[in-house]
């Protein structure tokens, strides 16, 4: 059944760019999003694109053919998962084709993938908010990411570090170690995967085996102090996959850090318990950069991107002077 639309809406925009993943997890459940926008804006005003099935690079590349479109006055809309909303974000942000004018554009993640963190920092539960009050009532927010340094360890060679961007978290060790289990398991498709109930409870079974053999790993900190950790992570909001409980905002001018250090059976399953639940978890507040080095070969996550680092790599978390703007009717 159609949405009814008042035609007294006052939209601040004047062009919608919707870049809609339909393979994404949750693809089918939001394609009513992309009728409910070409109601709210005039056909000439909307366009909708799809993204490359080679990947982001490919992905961001389609988009700056429509650089055109993109700028002040332009709502882009996400309907993806929280990997592309990370890839387009960081390509406004620090693409060489990016100019001036395209990064003001606002970006609207819309619920699109699995998690959805960003979604849910900016506007809470899909199915509790209406697109029209969110277009009429969201205010324009200015959202600073963490910037991942990663540097391997120094050969001969000057060593060449890459860069990440964390919208919402960076996390190394257990979770990382399980999200990378739980890809390699959808590469595998089983019959009881066409059930939805059935294929939670497979996932959910695989991550608790997963984060249960996790192994430890060891951080070396200021160039001399060594610890033993099961995981870290660092958030920039308050939203890490299920946690909730952070009392961060985005827009807030820090990030969070937490470290656990145990493995013992009883504290892995009180970290899973926190990572599934609303309560708050053992954190620590930073305004200024972070480095560390690991000592072990870790994997590591990205907002959802899943990464191998090698022992020696020498990390370094910051938050990124240039920010990316997004409307919320949160924050």
């Amino acid at each position: 059944m159609k949405r009814k639309h008042t035609t007294q809406l006052t939209i601040p925009f004047k062009r919608c760019v919707v870049l809609h993943n339909p393979a994404s997890t949750r693809s089918a459940a939001v394609q009513y999003r992309i009728e409910e926008l070409r109601a709210l804006f005039p056909d000439k005003h909307c366009t909708v694109l799809q993204t490359s099935p080679k990947g982001v690079q490919a992905t961001t590349d389609l988009l700056f053919k429509h650089q055109a479109e993109l700028g002040d006055g332009t709502l882009l809309v996400l309907l993806a998962g929280d990997g592309t909303v990370n890839g387009v974000a960081d390509a406004i942000m620090h693409d060489p084709r990016s100019t001036a004018a395209t990064r003001r554009t606002v970006l609207l993640p819309l619920w699109g993938g699995n998690a959805n963190d960003l979604a849910h920092m900016l506007n809470g539960s899909s199915h509790r908010l209406s697109l029209v009050r969110l277009l009429a009532s969201g205010k324009i927010v200015a959202i600073h990411p963490m910037l991942c340094q990663f540097t391997p360890l120094p050969t001969t060679e000057k060593p060449t570090a890459t860069q990440r961007t964390a919208i919402c978290y960076a996390s190394f060790g257990a979770s990382a170690f399980a999200a990378q289990r739980l890809e390699s398991l959808r590469g595998k498709r089983r019959f009881w995967h066409a059930f939805e109930a059935t294929k939670f409870t497979h996932e959910f079974g695989m991550v608790i085996r997963a984060m249960i053999n996790a192994p430890r790993f060891r951080v070396e900190y200021d160039h001399h102090r060594i610890r033993n950790i099961y995981e870290q992570i660092f958030m920039n909001g308050s939203r890490f996959a299920k946690v909730t409980g952070v009392p961060l905002k985005l827009t807030d001018e820090a990030f969070c850090q937490t470290v656990v250090e145990r493995k013992r059976l009883s504290a892995v399953t009180f970290h899973i318990m926190e990572l599934v639940g609303k309560r708050s978890i053992k954190k620590t507040l930073s305004k200024k950069p972070m480095t560390f080095t690991v000592r072990d070969d870790v994997w590591a996550q990205v907002d959802g991107e899943v990464l191998r680092l090698p022992a020696g790599t020498r990390i370094r978390i910051k938050r990124s002077p240039e920010p990316f703007r997004a409307l919320s009717t949160l924050l």
